[in-house]
């Protein structure tokens, strides 16, 4: 059985035997700055997903999964984000992913107010426009996804199945284009708004994560790791 590597460089590891040790070199959040970057996640993805709705190019992997199931049932798009949010929960706990308070509270939170959002930003007919909100909402999804995540309070749906990737000895990189790929098919045979502006997210969003979780010194919880011949990635 070949020796376990991290998902950030490839470099052969040595598995704590517990999370305490094994994250003694981490970074130790307060529970202040955890509960703002919590915040903060929820609200850039309240923002985000509207801008990537809006802007009618594709849109992220799991709301691909989202606008399919409401194309599908007729609810409205805040719904189906709850209702297949704790599908995708289901799906990472079972890979062994640990599920935080935060996880449920965020789905209860970010649903209704990415409704709300949706309101508030118009339709848009411009392709000078509507590419800009692609980007933009690219960029703002993807520091959500790190800020969340570096909170070890709860993550969301396609991040618990990503972390339940990782921990069954995935990188960062292909446990991402997984746990996209997925809703992405699902989503897309049901109907769901699936395009370029998808495509780019998927290729783009394993190697952003990737780079800004490593630069918060984030580690996956569920295995915590220390490099064995090697200092903290540079």
């Amino acid at each position: 059985m070949s020796a376990p590597r991290s998902p950030w460089t490839g470099t052969v590891v040595q598995i704590e035997s517990s999370t305490e040790s094994a994250s003694s070199n981490l970074p130790v959040l307060s529970t202040r700055t955890r509960t703002v970057r919590l915040v903060a996640s929820w609200v850039l993805v309240a923002i985000g997903v509207p801008l990537l709705i809006r802007a009618e190019l594709g849109v992220s992997p799991f709301d691909v999964f989202n606008t399919g199931v409401s194309a599908a049932t007729g609810w409205s798009f805040g719904r189906c984000f709850v209702v297949n949010s704790v599908a995708l929960f289901l799906a990472g706990r079972l890979l062994g992913a640990r599920l935080g308070w935060a996880s449920l509270a965020g789905t209860l939170v970010i649903g209704p107010a990415v409704d709300a959002v949706l309101t508030a930003i118009p339709d848009q007919d411009l392709l000078a426009i509507r590419v800009p909100l692609l980007l933009l909402g690219i960029a703002i999804i993807a520091v959500a996804i790190c800020m969340v995540v570096s909170t070890d309070l709860g993550a969301g749906p396609t991040e618990v199945v990503m972390l339940g990737l990782i921990r069954r000895g995935l990188g960062v990189i292909p446990a991402r284009w997984t746990s996209d790929g997925v809703p992405v098919v699902v989503g897309a045979l049901l109907g769901g708004a699936l395009g370029v502006g998808t495509v780019l997210f998927v290729v783009t969003m394993g190697p952003m994560v990737k780079f800004g979780l490593r630069r918060l010194g984030y580690e996956p919880p569920q295995r915590r790791i220390v490099l064995a011949a090697a200092g903290p990635p540079a």
